[in-house]
């Protein structure tokens, strides 16, 4: 393969088939987000851009033993359809498009899939079904939301509202003043917000612990080391589980 290509969208079949076939190539990333309001002043694109940069720098980390699926930027989004714009599917349906997703990866000589997440609505569905998906698909396949590898004191050492990921607020809105600040609107941003809590520094500083965190979580798949990583967020009160009682409510803060 050629450097610094992880996406398997710019490689020729012949790339790929070859990193297969040379054992090179031993993990893929399939990134997934949403495409949904994120208040006034980020564009809706958000999570898949986030997800996306995520994904891409830690295969970079890893090269060239990590590739990365084409993202799939519409998830579990019923919470904000009122806000006119946002796409969503229904839970089934993006389970199921996600699996068959994996199921081409697997076909094509993958054994490590990390599905790596960067909306809170895609969660429960897909921790719903992530036991079905390993025993259907028969290879190393989990799920994580790359804001699960942050170590809690450095959440709370930048975040000055103790929460992460939340929505379109203080940590999201420093991502994307440090990795896309073309998309933010700050004539837009809503004064009542968290928001303006966001500083590009609080984004340079957190964006490489993530990258780092999802690159490791990627080594240990591929060496077969045992993980203990729970879907997570960040609240004053620390970190919480994701799947306490296996339900996530319908609209929180905490849905990015």
């Amino acid at each position: 393969m050629s450097k610094e290509r992880v996406f398997i969208g710019d490689l020729t079949r012949k790339e790929f088939r070859e990193g297969i076939e040379d054992g090179v190539i031993q993990a893929a990333i399939v990134p997934t987000a949403a495409t949904e309001q994120h208040l006034e002043h980020l564009e809706m694109i958000h999570d898949t851009a986030s997800v996306a940069y995520m994904a891409e720098n830690a295969a970079l980390k890893l090269y060239p033993h990590v590739v990365v699926a084409s993202p799939i930027a519409i998830g579990v989004s019923e919470h904000w359809m009122e806000h006119k714009g946002t796409l969503t599917v229904r839970a089934e349906i993006f389970t199921e498009y996600v699996y068959d997703v994996c199921d081409a990866l697997k076909r094509g000589g993958v054994t490590n899939i990390l599905i790596l997440n960067g909306h809170g609505g895609n969660v429960v569905p897909m921790m719903n079904r992530i036991d079905a998906f390993r025993e259907r698909l028969g290879v190393n396949v989990r799920f994580n939301s790359y804001w699960d590898t942050y170590p809690a004191d450095v959440v709370y050492q930048y975040m000055d509202d103790n929460r992460l990921p939340g929505h379109a607020d203080e940590y999201e809105t420093s991502m994307a003043m440090a990795l896309f600040p073309h998309r933010v609107h700050e004539a837009d941003m809503e004064m009542e917000s968290s928001a303006k809590l966001g500083t590009k520094e609080k984004g340079e500083a957190l964006a490489p612990v993530a990258v780092d965190g999802v690159a490791e979580l990627l080594r240990k798949m591929i060496a077969g080391e045992e993980i203990d990583l729970e879907p997570r967020t960040f609240r004053p009160d620390g970190a919480t589980s994701m799947l306490r009682d296996h339900v996530i409510e319908e609209r929180t803060d905490d849905q990015g």
